[in-house]
């Protein structure tokens, strides 16, 4: 089905954007006393799942599509940018909930053009991967 590798193409290339974005807020909030620190250590471990479940729809153990170098390296320098501005608690999470807000909007999108071309499998793991980041909002609003 065509709509199963686009959906999971689609899923790396945000899980990386996601991971790189994550790791690299965790290296900057190491050495601060936040309180958001766990929320991002826990989202870090979630991407890290879904990029495992993902992997499992490629083919002899290769991503069906790497995600976009430049877009993971901007997504890596804008976590900098936002960090060295503000790292308060309420900044992070607002920089957090947009982050699941566009991946949620964009995942829907996907899930919605590829209606009935796509496997109920695919399909469950794409929801899962929505409902994961809408509770990504939900654990980091207090933040505010």
């Amino acid at each position: 089905m065509n709509g199963d590798k686009e959906i999971i193409a689609y899923m790396q290339e945000s899980i990386d954007m996601g991971i790189e974005a994550l790791e690299t807020l965790a290296k900057n909030l190491e050495s601060t006393d936040n309180k958001i620190k766990s929320n991002v250590l826990k989202a870090l471990e979630c991407y890290k799942g879904f990029q495992k479940k993902c992997s499992v729809f490629a083919k002899d153990g290769e991503p069906i599509k790497k995600g976009n170098l430049l877009s993971v390296i901007m997504a890596k320098m804008g976590t900098k940018a936002e960090f060295m501005k503000d790292n308060s608690d309420a900044k992070i999470a607002d920089t957090l909930i947009q982050g699941y807000n566009m991946g949620v909007i964009d995942i829907t999108k996907k899930i919605k053009k590829y209606k009935g071309d796509v496997s109920k499998e695919v399909l469950k793991l794409a929801n899962e991967y929505k409902e994961m980041q809408e509770k990504g909002i939900r654990d980091v609003k207090g933040f505010l």
